[in-house]
């Protein structure tokens, strides 16, 4: 797994000691690969002292290995500056080293709402994202970046390495090419090693950290079986660097390789063939979409989420809207909102174990915060019903970080700690909260309805469920809770 390799403490202690002789919101430049973009204060007056001191602690613990103690020191330093992006990404990162990666990505996100421009607070978020499994939605946290600064070099070879580990070899060639090679090229005219070095970038032109990029493009084209392209990638070596042993032996090697014409043809007839096979496959998937649709498949993620919410409100057949949504999952992986909606699907369907399985992947990918803070309620809800408790409790109090003001975060959370927990004063306070968000919100009204069934409170039970009904609320389920039909 990639790493950022940083000497984090000695760069974060003069960074911070600086910022505090900045005036208020001052942003440190985050050029290139530079270390002063990592913890750009971000706060409306200058970091307390108590924070400081606590943040430092913190770091020097992590940097002699206690990354426990030194987490805890960096958590009570937030509680003192919730809103200094460098100390929550910090957290983040230690998370990250104890394998946490829920919490490391909520941190991660965290950081990125006080500064979104930050190029190292996305790199983490990418890193983190990866070491999840969540490869796209890495490489488009890395190209984001790369959309503003160009040459980020630590942005630019953590995505090489995440196309190679995949096994997506022409586009780590693709990024070799046109962002490392290409760029120190086209300033070196006439290949003169004694031109400056363009663009910040950490590679001096045919230098043999230079060298080794091609070597490492040859050896991505020997995998493709790419013979053409090997051979004109040892013929560039070879111009550049004609003194070098091993890139004369590859020139050499290359030059007696087998003509690849008739390779090539046989390449095309292969990917023509299928071409075909994956355009026979699509037709026939794309049958129920035009039936349903009445138009071709999704162009995107979100074209995909428009329609699945559209066939919701047309009342199409829940097998019908279940089979859209696995083939749109499929062009689309990692989309929280599809996973989210093959999750209420499954519970329209009775199929709560389903349904946890998908929430479960939902809460791992991207998405709003309103959003993630709804899938880990949902989570939260099905985990209990299993008596999953531990489990749910987690889900619950990450609903409630990334959305404090979720009144059916708060409301869920409540009736969790009233039946599981058995814990009145807790539940109670809960559902305080959430009815200060959300008064007139008839699942919470309903929710403080069954919180005073299970407390024995018949008649408190009954006034809120009449006024979960009256503010629109589920209307069969309510007149049998009415009725004294519970379930």
């Amino acid at each position: 797994m990639f790493i950022l390799n940083f000497n984090i403490v000695i760069s974060l202690v003069v960074i911070l000691l600086a910022s505090l002789n900045r005036p208020a919101n001052a942003q440190i430049p985050a050029q290139g690969g530079s270390i002063e973009g990592l913890f750009s204060p971000n706060l409306s007056e200058q970091i307390s002292p108590q924070a400081q001191k606590l943040f430092l602690e913190g770091l020097l613990a992590i940097n002699d290995a206690s990354l426990e103690e030194g987490l805890a020191l960096l958590m009570q330093a937030e509680e003192l500056d919730p809103d200094q992006s460098g100390i929550t990404h910090a957290i983040a990162d230690a998370y990250f080293n104890l394998n946490d990666y829920d919490n490391a990505l909520f941190y991660a996100e965290n950081s990125l709402t006080k500064e979104p421009m930050n190029p190292w607070y996305r790199i983490h978020l990418a890193q983190i994202l990866y070491a999840k499994g969540y490869y796209q939605s890495a490489v488009k946290e890395i190209e984001l970046v790369l959309s503003q600064h160009t040459y980020q070099w630590v942005a630019l070879t953590f995505l090489i390495q995440m196309h190679r580990e995949m096994g997506f070899l022409a586009d780590a060639n693709a990024v070799i090419r046109e962002h490392i090679l290409r760029p120190i090229r086209s300033n070196a005219p006439d290949y003169s090693p004694s031109m400056s070095q363009p663009n910040q970038l950490p590679v001096q032109p045919f230098s043999d950290a230079h060298k080794d990029w091609y070597k490492q493009l040859y050896r991505n084209f020997e995998v493709l079986g790419k013979s053409d392209s090997m051979v004109a990638v040892a013929g560039e070596m070879h111009y550049l660097f004609p003194y070098d042993q091993e890139i004369r032996a590859l020139a050499s090697e290359s030059d007696h390789k087998p003509d690849s014409a008739n390779t090539g043809v046989t390449q095309v007839a292969s990917t023509q063939a299928a071409s075909t096979q994956v355009a026979s496959t699509k037709a026939e998937k794309s049958l129920l979409l035009q039936k349903l649709q009445q138009g071709s498949t999704p162009k995107s993620p979100e074209e995909a989420i428009e329609w699945l919410q559209l066939l919701s409100k047309q009342d199409a057949s829940v097998t019908d809207r279940q089979n859209v949504a696995l083939e749109w999952n499929q062009l689309f992986p990692e989309q929280g909102e599809i996973l989210s909606e093959l999750g209420r699907i499954s519970l329209e369907l009775d199929r709560p174990s389903a349904a946890k399985s998908w929430l479960e992947q939902a809460v791992r990918s991207p998405g709003r915060r309103s959003q993630k803070s709804e899938w880990y309620r949902q989570l939260g809800e099905l985990q209990a019903q299993d008596g999953d408790l531990d489990p749910a409790e987690q889900s619950f109090s990450y609903a409630l970080r990334y959305d404090p003001k979720n009144s059916h975060g708060w409301a869920s959370l409540a009736y969790f700690n009233a039946r599981y927990k058995n814990n009145s004063a807790e539940a109670e306070s809960n559902i305080e909260q959430a009815l200060s968000l959300n008064p007139m919100d008839a699942a919470v009204a309903e929710i403080n309805g069954d919180m005073y069934h299970l407390f024995g409170e018949s008649e408190q039970a009954l006034i809120w469920w009449e006024k979960a009904l009256e503010l629109g609320g589920a209307s069969q389920r309510l007149q049998q809770k009415l009725s004294g039909n519970h379930e």
